[in-house]
């Protein structure tokens, strides 16, 4: 019961509060926030599970799993080209053509300041300490991109929840099949980079767009 609690609220509640705080038109600091949480998570997955430099910042891909990885991520691009050119034509590559700077600095800083301790909670925390709950491996990998999924309600679009629910299903798997959260946090980071250079940025203004906003002007 506990560990449902706990789950419950990190997962689900916090989530919810921070799209309420949006909704009533309060600056929401994404960042700061994932970050305050991300920090006790690496402590918890140190001093409780054992991890070092190794399970961190460690990578571990086969060839053949890089393969798959290169494979998903040239659909991936094909597939969130081909929907910003239905949803919203006119953003297509919106960042790259109006603000390059800036979409240089995303490219560059968006795996450090956003990607990583995202990681360490949806991938690292999730599976050591509350994949148990959910019994099967199966329904632990769904439950983990519904998860991620809520983690993006802030954002207050169904873009936003949808993307990042697909994105949270390969992210999974990828951990799961090479036990390495870098090389999840690659893929990861990939999916992200897309985003912005197609144009879907604006579905999911980020904190990190912002604050790299600030360093570009």
């Amino acid at each position: 019961m506990r560990l449902w609690l706990e789950f419950f609220g990190f997962y689900v509640a916090l989530p919810a509060l921070l799209l309420a705080v949006r909704l009533f038109h309060f600056t929401v600091p994404v960042l700061p926030v994932l970050w305050l949480a991300a920090c006790p998570a690496a402590r918890y997955l140190v001093a409780r599970q054992g991890w070092g430099a190794k399970e961190l910042l460690g990578f571990a891909l086969t060839r053949s799993q890089a393969w798959r990885l290169a494979l998903r991520l040239a659909v991936a691009a094909a597939l969130l080209t081909g929907g910003i050119l239905l949803v919203a034509p006119a953003q297509v590559f919106e960042l790259p053509r109006r603000h390059p700077q800036l979409w240089g600095f995303v490219m560059v800083l968006y795996p450090l300041l956003s990607v990583y301790p995202q990681g360490l909670l949806y991938r690292g925390l999730f599976y050591a300490r509350y994949a148990r709950l959910f019994g099967t491996e199966r329904r632990a990998w769904l439950a983990g991109a519904v998860v991620f999924s809520l983690a993006h309600l802030v954002f207050a679009n169904v873009w936003a929840v949808a993307l990042t629910f697909a994105g949270g299903l390969l992210i999974n798997r990828t951990y799961r099949q090479t036990g390495s959260l870098m090389a999840s946090d690659l893929e990861h980071a990939v999916y992200g980079q897309l985003v912005f250079t197609c144009g879907w940025g604006r579905f999911l203004y980020h904190g990190t767009l912002r604050l790299l906003e600030g360093l570009s002007r």
